[in-house]
């Protein structure tokens, strides 16, 4: 990279930081404001059981939006270009976290659900991140080695999410605290990082629109991209894939108190820890393996690492050993995230990035949403068998894989 497209590579990251902040700052903040009667954001009567399933329409809405959205940002990407595209969707996730804090203050369950409708149908920040990474890097092993560096943001924004989210919504630390403030943060981000892609990114696409059409052309290039074989085999690996881990981190608090530990802290540094060996997954072991091998082949045997790791922890009964296998696991499926996406982006030509990456993006958000569903009717079984379905998930993920092996070369 040349000096331009570094600080454009920097203004990037600095943008996906604050989308994945929006999807996970809510895990610490939403749950107790639902299942709390002494919150007035849902009626005291209200039975747990209407909380729960009110509490993940409230989560599920984010990424719903975020699905349907996720194929026209990256078309406007496509058509208008990476730059215009950022500050569309940063203008619209600022106003859209300043709805969400206000309706927190309201106390307005109905309000609450549009604002994250809102917020997560401009979110479509990672496709646009992808699509100007991709214009900048035209190999497989480039992409593959930024877009280890993009998982590791993805990381790092996890463990600070957890920790702002958990924080400034905490009012017995300081009564200026309370759960709109986090949202009140993340609109002031929002509009730093329009300042920063306004001064440092540097337009990455630049093949002209040929049509005004935008929505006609993007229903047909989008199903065009969607009947391609390639494109579906991996599509479905990384369905399968997200699904499975997804599920296994969504219910990791809940697996460590029913059968290790109730301690806040140690839940909250299991998360670390994880969050961590997927930043160190990418920043370290991924550089080094993409050197010696195709990005077919590290996907492979790390899906295999990671569905070998989630076996095993819905059978250990130790918590040192289930730190362990969590850890190695979430280190594994880091570097499959990375090399996976390296692989769906090389299939499609640069005028059409946008688009494909904002299909894998609804895939993705598709089973963040489903995830929580399945999940929690399989756990009303007995909660080891998440675990299971997890690594269930993933191996399926790695039969599509393999069977795209057989009629592809990677």
């Amino acid at each position: 990279m040349n000096i331009a497209q570094r600080r454009s590579f920097h203004a990037i990251l600095s943008v996906l930081f604050l989308d994945n902040l929006g999807l996970t700052v809510v895990y610490p903040i939403f749950t107790p404001l639902v299942l709390k009667p002494i919150y007035t954001l849902l009626p005291p009567q209200y039975p747990l059981s209407i909380r729960l399933i009110l509490l993940g329409v409230l989560i599920a809405s984010f990424p719903f939006a975020q699905f349907i959205a996720g194929p026209i940002i990256g078309h406007i990407a496509d058509k208008k270009g990476r730059k215009f595209a950022f500050i569309l969707a940063l203008v619209g996730e600022g106003i859209g976290f300043f709805l969400t804090g206000l309706s927190i203050e309201m106390m307005n369950y109905t309000f609450l659900i549009f604002s994250r409708l809102f917020t997560g149908f401009f979110a479509g920040n990672m496709t646009i991140c992808l699509s100007a990474i991709s214009d900048m890097t035209v190999d497989v092993k480039g992409r593959s080695r930024n877009f280890g560096i993009v998982s590791s943001v993805v990381g790092i924004s996890f463990v600070v999410a957890i920790v702002i989210g958990g924080t400034l919504s905490n009012d017995a630390l300081n009564t200026f605290f309370n759960s709109s403030l986090p949202f009140w943060a993340m609109a002031l981000f929002s509009i730093v990082n329009i300042g920063i892609i306004s001064l440092k990114f540097q337009e990455t696409h630049t093949e002209p629109p040929q049509t005004k059409n935008y929505f006609i052309e993007g229903c047909r290039e989008l199903l065009k991209i969607s009947n391609e074989r390639k494109i579906k085999y991996l599509y479905g690996t990384f369905f399968f894939f997200m699904l499975g881990w997804v599920v296994s981190l969504q219910f990791l608090s809940s697996f460590l108190i029913e059968h290790f530990t109730k301690e806040k802290l140690a839940i909250t540094l299991t998360f670390v820890g994880v969050g961590l060996a997927w930043c160190v997954g990418n920043i370290g072991i991924n550089r080094i393996l993409i050197r010696f091998f195709k990005p077919g082949k590290i996907l492979f045997y790390t899906l295999l690492l990671s569905t070998f790791c989630l076996f095993l922890t819905s059978e250990v009964r130790t918590f040192l050993l289930f730190i362990h296998l969590i850890i190695i696991g979430g280190l594994s499926a880091s570097i499959a995230w990375t090399n996976c996406l390296a692989l769906i982006s090389i299939k499609a030509p640069s005028h059409l990035q946008g688009k494909l990456l904002g299909v894998n993006q609804s895939v993705a958000t598709i089973s963040m949403a489903f995830a929580p569903l399945f999940g929690g009717m399989v756990g009303e079984f007995d909660i080891r068998t998440i675990y299971l379905f997890a690594s269930g998930s993933l191996l399926i993920s790695m039969i599509i894989l393999i069977i795209y092996k057989l009629k592809n070369r990677f």
